[in-house]
């Protein structure tokens, strides 16, 4: 390898006339079935320490502190599925005999059976929520 060595100023620089290779620069992979565990791992652990800790929920049923939650009348979006018809009735203050009549459902259908247990071609969740909302309209 020969070099040249140019003089510029005061300052001396020395050319190689070929470039040395670099160093040779080794990865280390993380196997794809490791890196698929962790990610799972990762994910869950997320999911699990928030469940212990209170914050992460997979029902509507219950509030953050345990309590059970129930609908309040305030908007008809509240209502779901699991909740009894009885206290739907209640929080909106309409009689229950009239919510089955509106709906062609039972007069003897019980107070404590769930909104999604009634589901059929003439009741359905968003269809009693529709009619609580257009009964509130033409409330005085």
């Amino acid at each position: 390898m020969s070099t040249e060595t140019i003089s510029m100023d005061s300052e001396t620089v020395t050319a190689a006339s070929a470039p040395t290779p670099a160093p040779a620069v080794t990865r280390r992979r993380i196997p794809p079935l490791a890196y698929g565990i962790l990610v799972i791992a990762v994910f869950a652990g997320v999911i699990g320490m928030g469940m212990a800790s209170g914050t992460f929920q997979t029902s509507g049923r219950t509030a953050a502190g345990g309590e059970q939650v129930a609908p309040q009348g305030e908007t008809t979006t509240e209502i779901k599925g699991w909740m009894a018809l009885g206290d739907v009735a209640t929080a909106w203050k309409v009689p229950l005999p009239e919510i089955l009549a509106a709906f062609a459902l039972p007069a003897d259908t019980p107070a404590s059976t769930a909104l999604k247990d009634l589901e059929s071609d003439l009741f359905s969740v968003t269809a009693l929520r529709d009619w609580l909302d257009a009964r509130a309209t033409r409330a005085p």
